[in-house]
């Protein structure tokens, strides 16, 4: 029983679901430019996963306050003091020192670091002290997500390049679009009642529920045609991926529309686990496009 609870309030501290979508982004960004996957990935993945998990547990330090206010984060360790701030502090301290040090000194470039601690600056010295002051500080948060896939790509020396940098700048913006319905999707599963709403800056203060939902369906919308302007770009080689990722970009706004009328009391979940799974679905579909390649050569 206790160490399930210890694994449960890892994942938590690090947000693994989150982390582990970013660490596959770099991977993803990495196997672009790559001229073939190989132990540099597994580096890149690694040591991108090690520092945003240090990000993350950086973030619950600085919202141990705030989180208290909103029922969806008034249940963290922190808040519910499972877990000391000093040792939460040692850990931060150590996956982020762990995660510059795979960046560092496993590859023969400086720039993924460089842009870790960029990315780091983003979301711990912008987004996190921002958001309790004004809804601007999504776009901080949106730059930050869009920096993972530019850390993997720039491990790949550029003599030994082999992605275009449109189809970098396509996983790019194919990231930082899918943040913003992200963020609005979390807003619409707040509740009206929220304490958390009336005191700091909610998107449910700004819109109603029907245009905050007008508003998911309009970014998701650009989201779906960010998948389309990457795969128009070459982002996809293999003609069967490319035909399914381009099936669910022109499916995904009609599901999140679905959810958003059947669950209109409760679109928050529905929508969620939606845009997630899409992105997950695009980043998987990309990586096996450069790897079936080579497990399976043409002869």
């Amino acid at each position: 029983m206790v160490e399930t609870g210890g694994i449960r309030v890892a994942i938590d501290l690090t947000k693994f679901r989150l982390t582990g979508f970013i660490a596959l982004s770099a991977m993803f960004g990495h196997i672009l430019a790559a001229p073939a996957p190989g132990i540099d990935t597994l580096v890149i993945g690694a040591g991108v996963w090690l520092l945003a998990a240090g990000a993350a547990v950086l973030n619950h330090i600085q919202d141990r306050h705030y989180d208290r206010w909103f029922a969806r984060t008034r249940h963290r360790c922190l808040v519910q003091n499972r877990v000391g701030v000093q040792t939460a502090g040692w850990v931060a301290s150590g996956l982020v020192f762990s995660g510059l040090v795979f960046l560092a000194g496993g590859l023969d470039t400086h720039l993924p670091w460089i842009l870790g601690v960029f990315a780091l600056v983003c979301y711990n010295g912008l987004y996190t002290p921002l958001k309790k002051k004004t809804l601007f500080a999504v776009w901080p948060g949106v730059i930050c997500g869009m920096l993972a896939p530019a850390m993997g790509w720039t491990a790949v020396p550029q003599a030994l390049a082999h992605g275009t940098r449109i189809q970098l700048f396509g996983v790019m913006l194919v990231m930082g679009i899918w943040q913003v319905p992200h963020f609005l999707v979390l807003a619409a599963a707040q509740p009206v009642c929220d304490p958390g709403a009336d005191r700091f800056p909610s998107f449910i203060r700004l819109w109603t529920k029907t245009e905050l939902f007008l508003q998911i369906l309009v970014w998701v919308c650009v989201y779906s045609l960010g998948i389309f302007w990457f795969l128009l770009n070459g982002g996809i080689v293999l003609p069967g991926v490319s035909a399914s990722l381009a099936g669910m970009a022109f499916a995904l706004p009609g599901v999140m529309g679905l959810c958003v009328v059947r669950f209109k009391a409760h679109a928050g979940a529905g929508g969620f686990t939606t845009l997630n799974l899409s992105m997950l679905i695009f980043m998987v579909l990309g990586i096996l496009d450069r790897i079936l390649p080579v497990v399976f050569p043409l002869q």
